[in-house]
């Protein structure tokens, strides 16, 4: 049997067929990378696209179209939790804020926590909010925005202590923060501690 030896030379077809690999495999790449997608879940980027194509909807009404689209997805919780709260539909937002939290995996989505007692504190339940706030501060020492709010809440209920508490806390920790210099505004139109 004849054994085959390479010879270090190269037939002009494989020279041809080399050249055109050169260009085929880059071209099939550029359009497997161009060419549609199959539609999987939609993006909140795409819903978006889609409701602007119906102009006579509100932001609202659109971002309830959306949640129909995609129950479940956490960016368009959040902005319908934004748009209720804006509506002073405090009960609703709570609702989405909480589904938001459920499944959120971003670094500060805990943030919306503070939206949580904001919107508790707005339907008058500032117990809840005032425990909101406190969860808050035991999973994040010292946060500027929580002990602001905690301090608010504390001083629109009539509990000039506890607000003045929370607000030199916030200003000994951040003096530098903008609630700092809320606080600093606000502590002298707090009653005095022995005041009746």
């Amino acid at each position: 049997m004849a054994e085959y030896k390479h010879s270090g030379q190269t037939t002009k077809s494989s020279r041809i067929a080399f050249a055109a690999a050169l260009i085929i495999i880059p071209a099939l790449l550029l359009w497997l990378y161009f060419a549609p997608q199959p539609s999987g879940e939609p993006t909140f980027e795409t819903m978006q696209e889609e409701m602007q194509e119906t102009p006579a909807m509100s932001r609202l009404e659109q971002m309830e179209q959306m949640w129909k689209t995609a129950p479940g997805h956490g960016p368009v919780a959040l902005e319908l939790a934004n748009l209720y709260f804006e509506d002073g539909q405090f009960e609703k937002a709570i609702e989405f804020y909480r589904t938001f939290l459920k499944d959120d995996t971003t670094a500060d989505g805990w943030l919306v926590r503070l939206d949580i007692s904001r919107s508790l504190a707005s339907l008058g339940r500032t117990d809840e909010a005032i425990s909101e706030l406190k969860s808050l501060l035991k999973d994040h020492p010292g946060h500027a925005g929580a002990l602001y709010n905690l301090g608010a809440i504390e001083a629109n209920r009539g509990d000039h202590e506890s607000a003045r508490v929370h607000w030199n806390e916030l200003i000994k920790l951040h003096p530098q923060d903008t609630l700092a210099v809320y606080a600093r505004g606000a502590l002298p139109k707090l009653k005095p501690s022995n005041h009746p």
